[in-house]
This record gives C-alpha cells, structure tokens and sequence, in this order.
C-alpha cells in the first residue's frame, strides 16, 4: 500500500514538473536583482520556463495550470490580472506549433526561437501597457528586462534539461 502511494505521488510529480518549475521561476523573477544599476528590472525567467517545456514536454503542460500560475505572477508583481497568463498563452500556442521543427536543431537555433517568440510576447506586453495607460511606455525596461531574459535562456535550459532527464530516467 505504501509503495503503490509513493508511485502515485511520484508519478503525480513528474506530470506537474512541467507547472513546478515555471512557477519557482515566476518566484525568481519577481525577486529584484541589481543588474545593469537598477534593481527593480528581473530576467522574466518563468517564460524561458514555459518556451522550454512547450517544446520538450508539451503534453504535460496544462493551459489551466498556465493560466493558475500567470494569475499567481500577475498578483506577485501587481500587474493587471490576465497579463501574464497572456503572454504565457502567446509563447505556449506558437512554441508548440513550432516544437517539431525546433526539436530537431541545435541548441543555437532554439535559442534563436525562444529570442524571436520572447521578443514577440516583449512587444505585445509593451503595447498592452501602453493602450492601458493612453500614452507611449517607455521601452527601455522591455529591452533591458527582454535581454536580460535572453541571456539567462541558455542557463535554464540547461538547468531544465537535467531536470527533464531525472524526470524520465
């Protein structure tokens, strides 16, 4: 009875990994670094999350559990309800319409999707602000924090990755 328990709770694990780590990494980006002189912009490390497992295990990703974790980030940064669930959406829907051509191409080339999917979610997360505060936002923060998220990629991937096969093996 107690080993059929534990491989339920293990199996039950490995099936919300996926949700775990994007929401410990939305837990991290909220938490302000001292990059570049300024402490209030983050890598927004949970979308590298996201990119990551819509291409490696997009069947163990949930919308719902996606949609529960940009809800839990939009009241950790206190930003409109709905925001982050919509770019998570956004880099999900188009990631995962592209995983069969990137799952095959070195890591350069994922790398390459996730700047270009990133920086498309960047855009819209800056018009977005922009349309609700009837002027033009400032961009320099979108580009610092999209830089920031870019470079931090290859590191959680690799962190990701070894979480991945210690799942699967």
């Amino acid at each position: 009875m107690r080993v059929v328990f534990f491989q339920r709770l293990s199996e039950s694990f490995k099936n919300l990994a996926p949700e775990i780590t994007i929401l410990l990494f939305a837990i991290l980006s909220v938490q302000p670094h001292n990059f570049l002189g300024n402490s209030v912009i983050s890598p927004f490390l949970c979308l590298s999350a996201v990119y990551y497992w819509s291409l490696y295990r997009p069947g163990h990703l949930s919308v719902l559990g996606l949609i529960i974790i940009g809800i839990i980030t939009d009241l950790l940064v206190g930003v409109n309800i709905g925001f982050t669930p919509m770019l998570f959406l956004i880099v999900f829907s188009i990631s995962s319409r592209w995983q069969k051509e990137l799952l095959s191409k070195p890591f350069h080339i994922i790398w390459g999707g996730f700047a270009l999917i990133s920086a498309i979610a960047f855009f819209i997360a800056w018009a977005i602000i922009s349309i609700f505060a009837f002027q033009y936002a400032e961009h320099e923060p979108f580009v610092i924090q999209y830089f920031m998220t870019l470079i931090s990629f290859p590191i959680l991937g690799w962190v990701l990755s070894h979480i991945q096969r210690v799942l699967s093996g």
